[in-house]
């Protein structure tokens, strides 16, 4: 028996799916756009390396380096991509700042981003300023926002496949068009959707993507996947420089400073093997599902719950038709403030997030009717 290796499995079948997340046992959890919970899957498979870790040092090292490249092979499956173009990363915001900062700017060059995004694609692109690089922004992700703003300067457009707080969903594909059309690269923050939402970086022209592994692919923290195209991997700078991205030759001592052909060169130093180990085993069992039913799911599940907060008088801000599993919605009236709302519903064991004056609910393809039901049954004894 492996010491730490992913356990085959029988094949995922819907009466099995909420077993899978012991959370439900406890919550309503709809905060998916903030950490996803672990399936008993991605825990096992963490802890299990864990105990091998305890027991026996780094004696099965080969075993976790084996488990880098199963990783990197499950979320190219699931992002339509090939392995040696993923890298692992801790985070979102450091996939997304090497290609800000990596990129190599000429004064007077511009990058277009929208009014839509989390700080993670703003800030690293905002900060190009002091490099003479204007930062221009569209107020949608869309091909009619996006194109008037962009001229013979613009080198970069990057967008949120989802924006965080309402769930607006970009046309991935349309924009990406757009960009080749324009000899543009895209660039795509990509946390709010891999896990739930189909996307295929070949057909939407992606050249970079970072995707953090803690919300809907409902991985570990500090596991994320950095998506660069083969294509363009040579125009990034390294900006991290260490002991596992360049081609050592088997030399430690003066060794050569020669990077690694693939993605792997921005995999500057050790890895959080744990959350490998977890982040591998949350995909394998995305793609055991099928992640074109679990956006069935979780999209229906999103949309009969936008459909009861405004039959009980809340003002829903997500567009339709709902495309996405984060639905941001208003109270109604103002005796009471959102803040006092998410009390409520955190005491009866419901789990959203406030953001940007909203209540905002992300459902996974787990949640069901009934929980919905409930949910809406306390906001309406609240009214």
């Amino acid at each position: 028996m492996p010491h730490a290796g992913i356990e085959s499995h029988v094949p995922y079948c819907d009466a099995m799916s909420r077993d899978l997340f012991p959370v439900t046992k406890n919550l309503i959890y709809l905060n998916h756009a903030a950490l996803g919970p672990l399936s008993t899957r991605a825990y096992e498979a963490m802890e299990r390396h864990a105990r091998d870790q305890r027991d026996f040092g780094a004696l099965h090292w080969r075993e976790w380096y084996a488990e880098y490249d199963h990783l990197r092979a499950s979320a190219a499956r699931l992002i339509g991509a090939e392995a040696n173009e993923i890298a692992i990363l801790k985070n979102t915001s450091e996939g997304l700042s090497f290609v800000a900062e990596g990129y190599r700017w000429q004064q007077g060059e511009n990058v277009i981003t929208t009014q839509l995004e989390f700080p993670s694609n703003y800030t690293p692109w905002k900060r190009l300023e002091r490099r003479g690089v204007e930062c221009r922004i569209a107020v949608l992700p869309t091909v009619e926002a996006i194109e008037p703003l962009m001229d013979r300067r613009t080198r970069i457009v990057t967008v949120s496949s989802v924006a965080f707080h309402n769930g607006f969903t970009a046309d991935l594909e349309a924009i990406g068009a757009l960009c080749a059309q324009r000899g543009v690269l895209f660039c795509v923050d990509a946390i709010q959707s891999v896990g739930v939402l189909p996307i295929d970086v070949r057909k939407a022209n992606v050249a970079f993507l970072a995707a953090d592994g803690h919300k809907w692919m409902c991985g570990p923290e500090s596991a994320a996947i950095f998506y660069v195209a083969r294509e363009h991997r040579d125009r990034l700078d390294v900006l991290e420089s260490g002991w596992t991205n360049v081609d050592r030759r088997g030399k430690f001592l003066q060794c050569s400073v020669d990077l690694l052909p693939d993605a792997r060169r921005f995999e500057a130093g050790s890895l959080n093997t744990n959350g490998i180990y977890g982040l591998r085993a949350a995909i394998d069992l995305l793609l055991e599902t099928g992640i074109e039913k679990i956006a069935a799911d979780a999209i229906r599940v999103s949309t009969k719950l936008a459909d009861g907060l405004e039959a009980i008088g809340w003002r829903v801000a997500s567009p339709r038709p709902i495309r996405s599993a984060i639905i941001g919605a208003f109270p109604p009236g103002v005796e009471r403030s959102m803040l006092q709302w998410h009390r409520h519903l955190e005491k009866n064991g419901v789990i959203c997030a406030p953001r940007e004056g909203m209540l905002r609910f992300s459902p996974h393809f787990y949640n069901d009717d009934g929980e919905i039901a409930k949910v809406l049954d306390l906001l309406s004894s609240r009214a």
